[in-house]
C-alpha cells in the first residue's frame, strides 16, 4: 500500500524577478521589403523578416507578417496589426527595408516607392512615429526594432512634410527618436550610420538578434548588450547596434516557468517477507525541456537499490524518467528503511525527496505492476490515462474561448500535472488571466480555466472568401473508445459533415512521461462571425473583416446575424457597432443610436466616429457639430483614419471647434498615410483652392491622382476639375468628362451637376439632360444640384414633374445647410406664395403617414400636431422653415450614403 505524504514545489526564479515581468498577450508586426521597383534591392530583408517571425512566434507573439509590400499592402498590413492590439499588453514592430529620415522623423518605404519628386514622401511613405503612437494607445509596452539604416539612395534631396519642404537629413542611417515612457526603440546601427545588409542570407544585426532572442530569462536590456557585442564581433567593428529606452518594467522574450515538482516523502508499506520492493517513486516533473538527473544520497541499511539489472550506488546518476522503476532488494531480515534521493537540474539546482519503507504485518502483498516506462510495445497499461480529443470552436476577435465544461466534469478528466506540449503558432493559450508558453506546467484541476485565442490572421490564411458560421465549423464528433474519450461543446453534426478549415490545434500531455502517452488534443475550429462578414466597415481598426459600404449591406441577414452576435458576446463592442450599422440601414434610427452609444461607451472608435458624423449632419440626433469633436478625438488617437480625417476637416474649417489649420492638416496627412482617400481629397482641395494654405497645384494633383487611382469617386471628380481648368495639368475637357461620368456612375452626389455646368460653359447643354443630372444630384443630397434644378424648372415650367417640384427642390437645397447655396435657396423660397408652400407641407406630412385632411395649403392646428409627431419636437411655425425641416427628415429617412457627403 502506498501513501503520498506531500509534494514539494520548487520555483527556480526569485519572487522579485517574477513580479517585474510584463505578462499578458503579445502582438508583433514584422515587415521585410527586398524587391524595390525604383530603389536598390535589399536581398536579405525578406529573409530577415521570415526568420524574425519564426522567433517571435516561438516567443508567444501573434505575428502579422508583411513581405515586399507596396503602399496599399503596407496600409493593409499595418491595419491588420492594429486590429490585433485591441487587447494586447506588449506590441512589437520590426522593419527591414529602405527608410528615410526627414524632419527628424523616420519613414519606411514600400517597394513601389519612387521618391522621385518632392511631393512623393507624403503619399508613398509611412511614418514610423505614427505607428508607434498608435501602438502606445493600445498596449502597455512597445518595442520597435529597425534594421533599416541602409544608404538613402534617393535622387531627390527634399520633400514636403506638412507646410514645409524639408531636406533629407544626410544620406546615411536613421534619426534617433526619444521614446516615450514604456517604449524601447532598437536600431541595427548607431544614429546616422549605415547598417550592413549581410552576405549570408541575413543581415548581421538580425542574425544576432534571432540567435539570442530565445535565450530564456534574459531581460531585454541585457539581451541587447549581448547582441551589440555579437554584431560588433561579426562586422569587425564596422556596425554598432543602438537603442533608446524609456521602459518602466522588465521584459523577457522567453520566460522559462522553471518549475520542479517532486514528492517530498513517499511511504511504502509492505509485509515482512519480500524478495524485492518496488519503491514506485513518482518521476519529478519540470517545465520546459530542462534535463533532470536523480542520485541517491542515502541507501537502505539492509538492502540494495536496483534499476533493472544495474545496482545503484551513491555515485550513480539515473535519468529522472527511470526513477519509478527503482527496486529495493533486502540483504537480510527486512526492517524499516529511510531512503533519500536528490533531483538535480541542468543548472545545478537541487530538490530532495524521501522514501520510507515500513514493515506492516497487516499489509497485503503488493500487486505486481510494471512501471509505465517498462511496458513493452503491444502490452496494455491498465492504469495509464487515456488520450482525450476536445473539439471546440471560436469566432476570431472575441477574445480567449474557454474549454468545454464537459471535459472538466468528465470521469476521464486528467489528474496531476499537465504540460503544454505544443500550440499552433497562430494560437495563444492562457490559464485564467495568464498567458502560458510551450513547456509550461498546468495543474490538471485548472484545465477548466484554460482559454484559447486564435489569431485574426487565420481569416487571411484560410483561403476562403467567407468562413462558415461557428455552428458549422466544428469537426465531426468522434465516439469514445476503449483507448480514448471525446468532449465537445455541441451535439455531433451529421455523419457526412466535412471539417471546415482552418482548425488550430493545442496539445497538452501528462507531465509524467510514460511509454504510452495520453495527450489531450484540442482542435479549435476557427470561424468569422456572420455579423463581421455582413456588417463590418472598411478600414475599421477594430474589425476582423474587410467590411461593407453602407449600401452594400444585406440588411435582413445582417440584422439577424448581428443581433445574435450581440446576444452571444455582449462584451464585444464591435458587434454592437455593426448591429447599429444594420439598424441604420433598415431605418431604425432610434435603436441604431442606442447601440452606437453603447459601442462608443465601450471603446469602439468607429462607433464614436459615426456618432460624430450624425451630430454633424443632424441625422437621428439634433445637429450639434461641437459634440462630434471629442468623439473624433478618441478615434484619432487609436489610429482610426476616418476619425483623423473628420477631426482634421473640422479643425481646418472651424466646424464645431476653433480653427486650427496646422493640426487639422496634420491629422488629414495621418489619415492619408493610412490610405484614407477622403483625407487625400481634403489635402488636395486645400492646395488647389489655397483657402487655408498656400496654393500648390502640383501637390493637389499628386493627392487627387492617388485618390482616383484607388477608385475614390471624389478623387475622380477632383482630378476631373484639374483637367477641366488646366490646373497643374494641360487642359483636357474630354478627360474631365470621362472622370465625371465614372464618378457619377459610382454614386458621387454632384458629379452630374459638374457635367451640367461644363456643358453649359461649352455651349453643349441639352435641357432634358441637364435637368436629369441636376435632379440626380439633388436626390443624392447636393444642395447646388437642387438649386440649379429649381432654376431650370422655373425657366421651363412645362418640365416640372408636378406643380410643387420647384418648391420642394428649393426647400431641399436649403435643408442641406450649405454655406454657399442655402441662403440663395431660402431667398428664392421666400418668393413662393404661402399656399404653394403650405400644400407641400401637407403632402410631406401625408408621405410620412399623417392624416392632414384636405390638401389646401392652409396650415392649422391639425397640421401643427402632425408636424410635431413627425419631427419629434416642436415644429417651426413659419411654413417655409417647417417645409425645410420636413424634407430634411424625409431625405435622411431615405437612408442616404452619409459616407458620400461632405467628403
Amino acid at each position: 500500500m502506498l501513501a503520498v505524504c506531500g509534494l514539494a514545489l520548487l520555483l527556480l526564479l526569485t519572487a522579485s524577478f517574477a513580479a517585474e515581468r510584463v505578462t499578458g498577450r503579445r502582438a508583433a508586426l514584422v515587415i521585410g521589403n527586398s524587391t524595390y521597383e525604383h530603389l536598390a534591392t535589399l536581398p536579405n530583408a525578406v529573409n530577415d523578416a521570415d526568420r524574425v517571425r519564426e522567433v517571435l512566434e516561438r516567443a508567444n507573439f501573434e505575428v502579422t507578417l508583411g513581405r515586399d509590400l507596396d503602399k496599399k499592402g503596407l496600409e493593409e498590413t499595418v491595419l491588420g496589426f492594429l486590429r490585433t492590439l485591441n487587447d494586447g499588453d506588449v506590441a512589437l514592430f520590426y522593419y527591414s527595408g529602405h527608410a528615410v529620415q526627414v524632419g527628424g522623423n523616420n519613414y519606411m518605404l514600400p517597394v513601389d516607392a519612387s521618391m522621385a519628386s518632392s511631393y512623393d514622401l507624403e503619399v508613398e511613405a509611412y511614418s514610423m512615429s505614427s505607428l508607434l503612437e498608435y501602438m502606445r494607445e493600445t498596449s502597455s509596452l512597445q518595442i520597435a526594432i529597425l534594421d533599416a539604416c541602409r544608404d538613402n539612395p534617393f535622387a531627390n534631396n527634399a520633400y514636403f512634410v506638412g507646410q514645409k519642404k524639408l531636406a533629407v537629413e544626410g544620406k546615411k542611417g536613421l534619426a534617433s527618436v526619444t521614446p516615450q515612457d514604456g517604449t524601447l526603440i532598437v536600431y541595427s546601427t548607431a544614429p546616422d550610420q549605415v547598417a550592413l545588409d549581410g552576405n549570408n542570407g541575413m543581415s548581421p544585426f538580425t542574425g544576432a538578434f534571432t540567435d539570442y532572442a530565445l535565450k530564456p530569462n534574459v531581460e531585454i536590456r541585457k539581451l541587447l548588450g549581448d547582441i551589440r557585442a555579437e554584431v560588433i564581433k561579426r562586422t569587425d567593428g564596422r556596425q554598432t547596434p543602438w537603442d533608446a529606452s524609456s521602459l518602466t518594467s522588465s521584459f523577457f522574450f522567453v520566460t522559462r516557468q522553471n518549475l520542479l515538482i517532486i514528492e517530498d516523502m513517499r511511504e511504502v508499506r509492505v509485509p515482512p517477507r519480500m524478495e524485492a520492493v518496488a519503491l514506485r517513486i513518482s518521476p519529478p516533473i519540470t517545465s520546459g525541456d530542462t534535463p533532470l538527473s536523480v542520485s541517491f544520497t542515502k541507501l537502505p541499511d539492509a538492502g540494495t537499490l536496483w534499476l533493472g539489472d544495474r545496482q545503484i550506488n551513491l555515485d550513480s546518476k539515473i535519468a529522472a524518467d527511470e526513477v519509478s522503476a527503482v527496486m529495493m532488494k533486502p540483504t537480510g531480515d527486512m526492517k524499516d528503511e529511510e531512503i533519500r534521493y536528490a533531483v538535480t537540474t541542468e543548472g545545478g539546482r537541487t530538490a530532495s525527496g524521501i522514501v520510507k519503507v515500513v514493515i506492516d504485518a497487516s499489509a497485503p502483498a503488493p500487486k505486481t505492476v510494471k512501471p509505465s516506462l517498462t511496458i513493452a510495445q503491444g502490452e496494455v497499461d491498465e492504469q495509464a490515462p487515456k488520450p482525450i480529443l476536445v473539439a471546440m470552436a471560436s469566432d476570431v476577435g472575441t477574445g480567449f474561448s474557454p474549454m468545454p465544461q464537459e471535459i472538466v466534469r468528465s470521469t476521464s478528466a486528467p489528474k496531476g500535472w499537465l504540460k503544454l506540449e505544443s500550440r499552433d503558432p497562430q494560437t495563444q493559450v492562457a490559464v485564467g488571466d495568464q498567458v502560458v508558453s510551450e513547456g509550461d506546467l498546468i495543474k490538471a484541476e485548472d484545465i477548466g480555466k484554460l482559454r484559447i485565442r486564435p489569431s485574426l490572421k487565420v481569416v487571411a490564411d484560410s483561403g476562403m472568401p467567407e468562413l462558415k458560421p461557428i455552428a458549422e465549423a466544428l469537426k465531426p464528433q468522434q465516439s469514445a473508445t476503449s483507448t480514448g474519450a471525446t468532449a465537445t461543446t455541441t451535439p455531433a453534426p451529421a455523419p457526412k459533415a466535412e471539417p471546415v478549415a482552418p482548425v488550430r490545434t493545442v496539445v497538452l500531455v501528462p507531465a509524467v512521461k510514460t511509454r504510452t502517452p495520453a495527450p489531450i488534443t484540442i482542435n479549435v475550429a476557427v470561424s468569422v462571425n456572420e455579423c463581421d462578414t455582413l456588417a463590418a466597415e472598411p478600414l475599421d481598426v477594430q474589425a476582423v473583416a474587410d467590411g461593407k459600404l453602407p449600401n452594400d449591406i444585406d440588411v435582413p441577414k445582417a440584422l439577424t446575424a448581428c443581433k445574435a452576435a450581440v446576444d452571444q458576446h455582449p462584451d464585444v463592442a464591435r458587434f454592437k457597432y455593426q448591429y447599429a450599422r444594420a439598424l441604420y440601414a433598415d431605418g431604425e434610427f432610434d435603436a441604431a443610436l442606442q447601440e452606437l452609444n453603447e459601442a462608443s461607451d465601450a471603446g469602439h472608435v468607429r462607433a464614436s466616429y459615426l456618432l460624430g458624423r450624425l451630430y454633424q449632419f443632424g441625422a437621428a440626433v439634433k445637429r450639434d457639430p461641437a459634440k462630434a469633436i471629442p468623439l473624433f478625438e478618441a478615434g484619432a488617437k487609436r489610429g482610426d483614419p476616418y476619425s483623423q480625417y473628420a477631426l482634421g476637416k473640422a479643425l481646418v474649417n472651424g466646424t464645431g471647434a476653433d480653427a486650427d489649420v496646422g493640426r487639422g492638416m496634420g491629422l488629414a496627412e495621418r489619415a492619408a498615410e493610412s490610405g484614407h482617400t477622403y483625407a487625400m481629397n481634403l489635402l488636395g482641395t486645400e492646395y488647389y483652392l489655397g483657402r487655408h494654405v498656400k496654393k500648390d497645384f502640383g501637390r493637389a494633383l499628386k493627392f487627387f491622382q492617388e485618390s482616383a487611382n484607388r477608385q475614390d469617386v471624389y478623387g475622380m471628380v477632383n482630378l476631373g476639375v484639374l483637367y477641366r481648368d488646366g490646373a497643374g495639368v494641360d487642359k483636357d475637357l474630354a478627360r474631365a468628362t470621362e472622370l465625371f461620368e465614372k464618378a457619377r456612375g459610382k454614386g458621387h452626389p454632384y458629379a452630374g451637376r459638374l457635367l451640367g455646368f461644363m456643358a453649359v460653359q461649352t455651349g453643349n447643354a441639352n435641357t432634358d439632360t441637364l435637368l436629369s443630372w441636376y435632379r440626380e444630384s439633388a436626390e443624392r443630397g447636393d444642395a447646388w444640384g437642387a438649386y440649379f434644378a429649381a432654376e431650370l424648372l422655373q425657366d421651363n415650367p412645362s418640365l416640372q414633374a408636378d406643380d410643387g417640384e420647384v418648391v420642394r427642390l428649393l426647400a431641399l437645397s436649403a435643408s442641406q445647410d450649405t454655406r454657399e447655396v442655402s441662403p440663395k435657396a431660402k431667398a428664392a423660397l421666400a418668393k413662393i406664395d404661402a399656399v404653394s408652400v403650405g400644400k407641400e407641407v401637407q403632402l410631406a406630412l401625408q408621405r410620412a403617414g399623417q392624416d392632414v385632411g384636405e390638401v389646401d395649403g392652409k396650415l392649422g392646428s391639425r397640421t401643427r400636431d402632425a408636424a410635431n409627431a413627425v419631427l419629434g419636437t416642436d415644429a417651426p411655425r413659419e411654413p417655409r422653415e417647417l417645409l425645410i425641416g420636413l424634407l430634411h427628415k424625409e431625405w435622411i429617412d431615405s437612408r442616404p450614403r452619409l459616407d458620400m457627403l461632405g467628403s
